[in-house]
């Protein structure tokens, strides 16, 4: 039970709650009302009625997939309207219960939170409220301005609710289902007091629901959705006697730091219950005023639990002749500018291409939203996903005029220049013997280059005129032009899309990070290593690769582009082996 009876100190009330119920007329039809929040946040919000037609018919489609019998029952939404950012609907409790189940799915693009409500409280704005609910809504605002202890304490008084004489000469603990729907429209109210949410935020960091009488967190459920970013919760005095209890709050309050259970039968039913919340609540530091964990503890294990990123000693580009370089410093520019020219010129019947997307992939929690998908998913062929083989044959693309239809249908895209902002890119290149031979003279292969290219680029996105980033991956292999046409031609070009997420600087020299001037202590092992690097890379001496280095004021990507640039005219002693 959510409070305790004012009528009997032992009476509680049972376990189940309930929203706002109204007869519709002529029919003698019970509604229970939900709020809805997430049609503003959605792409059906610029529909002719906001979407709210489009998100009734989801509700009630998805809904009733969930019924179960013979056959699928058909949920019905009774009542429904707008008010602000929410949408509150009426319907049956049976079908208002498969409702809720929809609480956390995704309609065109956005969350839904989906949570019991109170019509009279909920359900109007302040303007469209009756006389009678803008004089509960006033007594209730009144009570808890009351309840508010400001200052340093920040903390709103939800204790002992039962005694409250205000709220007892309201009436609104005459039957359970009423004091029920008091405590949710308290929380309306308190939604109320605050223009933004960072205002609520910041006025309340502590809330105490002590001696409540509460043996079901269900029942209080809308205090987490109403101040998620609490930091101080109290419970204590209550009737909790299990985790399944607390489980509606699981995975909530991540602001959570101290929580206060003193009181509760779980204390003695449960004693690794305090195990349990540590790892329900992230930032949970402190239980029944006993601390069990920093800060810092808790900052260490988020970060041990982040993905590592592999380890980087710098690209390994091991060309022929230059092909490789020559390849990469032309074909980007070129797919940005005129991707028909590219293909008829670089590729023949026999090259293939693939796309693959990774919606999943890891990124910056702090970067922009990634950009939408919808003009790759078509034709993206990520082998964890597409598992038939029919569909993977269709989705692998061959021969230039098929590929340059492809690509007319992509977004335009500007990449980096790769001279100016080498940093920006992660290449290698081997060679790879045993390619067929396209004049069909060497029975045994020729040989050719496999190219693998990591970076970003800009994409514009033609139908929202909206410019955003995406890293990629694409390989290609490269082998011997067919008679009469370009030297070299694309045997295969593979390329993989993900959010955006920046690339280590492999240029830097070990234990560097950029603008960090804590390791310049140790500039001297600093500079062997990035002449080592620029060794093993360009294939000059250490003196020759040292001169390179120190030009440049010791800049490793401005050293490799200055090497490509002189390469021709550097003498014989200059490599430890000379050029080819």
């Amino acid at each position: 039970a959510v409070l305790k009876h004012v009528q009997g100190k032992n009476s509680r009330f049972p376990a189940t709650s309930s929203g706002r119920v109204t007869r519709a007329r002529g029919k003698g039809v019970e509604l229970h009302f939900l709020r809805v929040h997430g049609l503003k946040q959605s792409k059906a919000a610029n529909n002719q009625d906001g979407g709210l037609s489009d998100l009734l018919i989801f509700l009630e489609r998805k809904a009733s997939s969930f019924t179960t019998g013979n056959q699928t029952r058909q949920i019905m939404i009774k009542k429904s309207h707008m008010v602000g950012d929410y949408v509150f609907i009426g319907a049956a409790k049976e079908d208002a219960d498969e409702i809720l189940k929809l609480n956390t799915f995704t309609f065109a693009g956005a969350q839904l939170e989906i949570v019991e409500s109170t019509e009279d409280l909920a359900g109007q704005s302040k303007v469209t409220r009756s006389k009678e609910g803008q004089e509960v809504a006033a007594k209730f605002q009144s009570i808890l301005s009351q309840r508010y202890i400001g200052g340093i304490n920040k903390l709103l008084k939800l204790d002992a609710l039962a005694s409250d004489a205000g709220l007892v000469t309201m009436g609104m603990f005459e039957n359970p289902d009423l004091a029920l729907r008091s405590f949710k429209g308290l929380m309306v109210i308190c939604d109320e007091f605050f223009k933004t949410e960072e205002d609520k935020k910041e006025a309340i960091e502590s809330i105490s629901l002590a001696n409540n009488n509460i043996d079901d967190v269900s029942q209080v459920e809308s205090v987490a959705t109403t101040f998620p970013h609490l930091k101080h919760l109290d419970m204590s005095g209550n009737q909790i006697a299990n985790m399944a209890a607390l489980e509606r709050w699981k995975g909530k309050f991540k602001s959570l730091v101290s929580l206060y259970m003193t009181g509760n039968p779980i204390d003695t039913t449960d004693p690794n219950y305090k195990t349990t919340l540590l790892q329900w609540f992230p930032k949970l530091q402190i239980i029944n005023n006993l601390p069990l964990r920093t800060a810092e503890e808790i900052a260490e294990k988020e970060a041990a639990s982040r993905p590592k990123p592999i380890p980087q000693s710098g690209p390994d580009f091991r060309d022929v002749n230059g092909i490789g370089e020559n390849f990469l410093l032309s074909f980007f520019s070129a797919y940005d500018n005129d991707r028909q020219c590219l293909a008829s010129r670089l590729y023949d019947d026999q090259s293939q291409f693939s796309l693959a997307i990774d919606t999943q992939s890891v990124r910056d929690k702090d970067a922009p939203a990634p950009m939408g998908w919808g003009s790759y998913i078509k034709v993206s062929r990520n082998l964890m996903r597409i598992t038939h083989q029919n569909a993977r044959v269709q989705r692998l693309f061959k021969g230039a005029n098929v590929i340059h239809e492809l690509w007319k249908g992509l977004p335009p895209t500007k990449h980096p220049n790769i001279k100016d902002d080498l940093s920006k890119w992660i290449m290698d290149c081997h060679p790879l013997p045993g390619l067929a031979d396209p004049a069909g003279q060497n029975p045994m292969g020729v040989d050719g280059l496999v190219i693998t290219v990591h970076g970003e680029f800009e994409e514009y996105d033609e139908k929202t005129k909206v410019v955003g980033k995406r890293s990629f991956s694409r390989t290609f292999v490269l082998g011997p032009g067919q008679p009469g046409k370009e030297p070299i031609r694309v045997v295969s070009d593979m390329l993989a899309l993900r959010a955006f997420n920046a690339l280590p600087n492999v240029f830097l020299a070990p234990n560097q990070a950029p603008g960090d001037g804590s390791h310049n202590t140790d500039t001297n092992s600093q500079h062997q290593a990035m002449v080592a690097e620029l060794c093993k890379q360009t294939g000059m001496v250490p003196q020759y690769s040292e001169m390179c280095l120190a030009q440049v004021g010791w800049e490793f990507d401005k050293a490799l582009v200055i090497f490509n640039e002189k390469k021709a005219g550097l003498p014989s002693e200059a490599f430890a082996v000379p050029p080819q």
